[in-house]
Order: structure tokens, then sequence, then C-alpha cells
């Protein structure tokens, strides 16, 4: 009888052994499936953060061209006009009397209009803002006293165009009721005034 207790113990100890080795295999398992997921999502977290990273770059380069692009073709047509406005200066003083002192500062207007025309088409946004940060660096007082003459003037030149734009309708302002006609008759009544 003990011999069969003992086999009967050693058969529950090799079984308790075996599932013991099972469960540390399969414990073993899990950790590494664990391991292999929390890889491949770290890749693909990394991944997504890479391709947003990407994207976004490229869409910043892309509005930055975009910018630049705006910038340079409102720079020609400002060149442009420029240079309109000092042709027209250009013939004022051409057909100014030639002892006129108006014709030499016409004529000195519209040769430094070209020049600052020139300017513009050779040098572009890039040189422009260059040379004013140089200058804001050089002289910040007359920079910025300049900044606000300029804003002065872009507002006045902003308002007069405003005025001109709403009064340049053709059409004449309607006339206003008068309190005595001239007839001698009695006055129109106005409204909000009642007889007395």
């Amino acid at each position: 009888m003990s011999e069969m207790a003992n086999e009967s113990t050693g058969r529950a100890q090799q079984a308790g052994q075996t599932a013991k080795q099972e469960a540390s295999a399969t414990v073993g398992q899990a950790r590494e499936g664990a391991s292999r997921v929390a890889g491949t999502a770290t890749d693909q977290v990394r991944a997504v953060t890479g391709e947003a990273r990407a994207q976004a770059g490229a869409m910043a380069g892309d509005l930055r061209t975009r910018v630049t692009e705006e910038a340079e073709s409102q720079t020609r047509r400002g060149a442009q006009v420029v240079r309109e406005w000092a042709d027209d200066l250009s013939g004022l003083a051409d057909s100014a009397d030639a002892d006129s002192p108006a014709r030499s500062l016409v004529s000195q207007a519209a040769d430094r209009g070209h020049r600052a025309a020139d300017y513009l088409d050779e040098r572009g946004v890039g040189g422009l803002m260059d040379d004013v940060q140089d200058f804001a660096r050089r002289r910040p007082g007359a920079f910025l006293g300049t900044a606000v003459v300029a804003g002065f003037a872009v507002g006045r030149l902003a308002k007069a165009g405003s005025k001109a734009g709403g009064n340049g309708s053709g059409r004449s302002a309607p006339p206003r009721p008068t309190t005595q006609s001239l007839s001698g008759d009695a006055a129109p009544q106005l409204p909000g005034h009642g007889e007395a």
C-alpha cells in the first residue's frame, strides 16, 4: 500500500510539475505576445506621428510658397502702378513751361518714381523686407516715425478714396424741404411736426 501511495504521490508531483511548466510556458507566450502587440502599436504610433509631421511640414511649405508668390505678385503690381504714375508725372513735366519751378519738382518726382519701380522689379519682396529690417535696426526712431507718417497718409488716402467713391455715383442729393415756400404760402408740414 505504501508503494501505491508513493506512486500516487510521485504521479501527483509529476503532474504538478508538468502543470507548472505548462503554466510557465503559457505565461511566457502571453508576455511575448503582449510585447509584440506593444511593439507594433508603438511602431504604428510612430508612423502616424511621422506622417502627420510630414503633412504639416508640406502644408506649411505650400502656404509659405503661396504667400511668397502672392507678395511677389502684389509687388509687381505696385511697381507697375508706381511706373504709370511716374510716366504721368513725366508727361506733366514735359508739357509745363521750361522756366516753371513746378516742372523741376514734377520731373524729380517722376525720376524717383521710375527708380522706385525699378527697385521693386529688381529686388522684389525679399529685398524690400531685408532693406526695411536693416533700416529699422540702424535707425529705430526714424523707422517708427516713418511708419507713423505712412500709416497716417494711407489712412487719409483711404478716407478720401471712400468719400470720392460714395459721391462719384453721378446723382445729386435730393432737395431738402424748406419751411417757407417762394410764393409765401404756408410751409409744408415735416414729419414729426404737428400743427400747433
